[in-house]
C-alpha cells in the first residue's frame, strides 16, 4: 500500500484495489445482532454483506482525501448466500471518472464473493475531494 494520497488525478478507469477480506466471524455477527437483532439460520443477512462492501471500499483505497462525498450506490445480489463463519472477499475497481460543474465524480464497481461464489455486484458513486 502506498502512502501517496489517492487523488482524482491518480485514479484511472480500470484501476483495481483489493482483494479486501471481511470475515463473517463471531465478533462481526455479534455487532450486527446488537443493532439489528438475532440472525436467523446460518446464512449472513444481505445487509451484513452490504456493510462489508462499504468497509471494503473504504479500506481498499487508502490514504484518501478528507471531504469525499458518498453520492450514490447501486446493488445487485446474485441470489447466492454466504454462511456465517465464511470470509467474504471484495474487489474494487474504478469504472469511470469525470468532472462536472467543478466537481470530481468517480464511479467504483465493487464485487463480493465467498468461496469463489459471487454474492453481490455494486457501484459506489463518489464526489472526490482532491
Amino acid at each position: 500500500m502506498s502512502d501517496e494520497l489517492w487523488t482524482f488525478e491518480r485514479l484511472a478507469p480500470g484501476a483495481k484495489f483489493g482483494p479486501v477480506e471481511v470475515p463473517l466471524n463471531g465478533e462481526r455477527v455479534e455487532g450486527w445482532q446488537g443493532v439489528y437483532g438475532p440472525v436467523a439460520g446460518d446464512h449472513a443477512p444481505d445487509g451484513l454483506i452490504v456493510a462489508g462492501m462499504m468497509e471494503a471500499y473504504i479500506r481498499a483505497i487508502q490514504p484518501r482525501p478528507k471531504g469525499n462525498v458518498h453520492a450514490a450506490q447501486k446493488l445487485s445480489f446474485t441470489g447466492q448466500r454466504a454462511r456465517l463463519g465464511e470470509t467474504v472477499t471484495y474487489t474494487v475497481e474504478v469504472l469511470s471518472k469525470e468532472q462536472k460543474k467543478g466537481r470530481n465524480w468517480i464511479v467504483f464497481a465493487i464485487a463480493a464473493s465467498a468461496g469463489g461464489t459471487p454474492l453481490l455486484r455494486g457501484e459506489v458513486t463518489a464526489i472526490w475531494a482532491a
